[in-house]
């Protein structure tokens, strides 16, 4: 492989770092606990996600080698393609070899195509000899918002917002502020706020089967300012308030609902790969933006667009 084909692909990589540390928890698991050289039906660890955010996936495959010697080589066995299920269109990934911040290198297969949500994707890696190791994913479904009218205490301003048949914490949440621009012809100015610095902000289930995010419409506009470059007295010109809520499919739940490494690393434990180890799931993008009425805009602390 050419040089640039090896650093071309480095960026897209990083999204997998923070689930490439599950990995290597589990895999380390796998060699303390259980030989996977003499398991001949065990013969890939995989780990990635598709993402409806993305028009390129990635998934990180390692083979289970029998000879410990063989590592340092950048070749790999393996063939890997996903079957669209609700379509039947089978898609064929293309091998990388990434270099991580650590100094590992790794095989990153990625393919170009946006998962639709509802849909079902079975992913399989083939070794030559027909070997295989199977997984599925199904993305989650966007089913509906619930907005509250604004809420007024004193000099701070807050809104409930509730997303439905959710019955697991997000996996990520967000809320954004859209401004326009000093020059009518420029695009618009957006600050994202990311939420779930703490468990107020990152929200609550409700009535069994609902997600509430209470948004800091006023405690907001410090993050927001500075996100902007401006002076935290500015009063730019508010548009719209908009929240990005960030699912993980089903099958992305570890016991008990809590990320607990010491039952994590125990083998198949937090696996749904058929033929070796590993986890690949799933993750949707729900937005919904709206609109704040004058007297809201001006208590927030910005301008109300004439």
């Amino acid at each position: 492989m050419d040089a640039s084909k090896h650093m071309s692909r480095r960026r897209p990589a990083l999204r997998l770092l923070p689930f490439l540390l599950l990995l290597v928890l589990v895999s380390t698991g796998c060699e303390d606990a259980v030989n996977p050289f003499v398991e001949e039906d065990r013969y890939f660890t995989l780990f990635g996600y598709l993402d409806t955010a993305n028009d390129e996936q990635f998934v990180r495959v390692i083979p289970l080698r029998t000879d410990f010697a063989a590592s340092e080589d950048t070749s790999i066995d393996a063939t890997v393609t996903t079957l669209e299920v609700e379509s039947g269109r089978t898609i064929v990934w293309a091998d990388s070899v990434i270099t991580f911040a650590d100094g590992s290198v790794g095989h990153v297969f990625h393919a170009p195509f946006r998962p639709i949500p509802g849909w079902t994707y079975e992913l399989n890696v083939t070794r030559a000899d027909g070997k295989q190791v199977r997984a599925s994913t199904t993305i989650p479904i966007f089913t509906g918002v619930e907005l509250d009218a604004p809420i007024i205490s004193t000099s701070f301003v807050f809104q409930k917002i509730r997303w439905t048949d959710i019955d697991f914490k997000p996996f990520r949440v967000e809320v954004w502020y859209r401004f326009l621009n000093s020059s009518p012809g420029l695009p618009f100015l957006e600050a994202v706020i990311p939420y779930g610095n703490v468990s107020e902000e990152y929200g609550k289930l409700v009535e069994g089967n609902k997600w509430e995010v209470l948004v800091q419409l006023t405690k907001d506009k410090e993050d927001v300012t500075e996100a902007l470059g401006l002076s935290e007295n500015a009063r730019p010109f508010l548009m719209s308030v908009g929240m990005r809520f960030t699912m993980t499919s089903d099958s992305w739940r570890p016991p008990d609902g809590v990320f607990d490494e010491e039952v994590l690393v125990q083998p198949g434990t937090f696996s749904n790969v058929d033929g070796g180890f590993g986890f690949f799931g799933s993750v949707n993008q729900y937005t919904y933006e709206w609109t704040l009425s004058p007297e809201i805009t001006s208590l927030a602390g910005y301008s109300f667009p004439n």
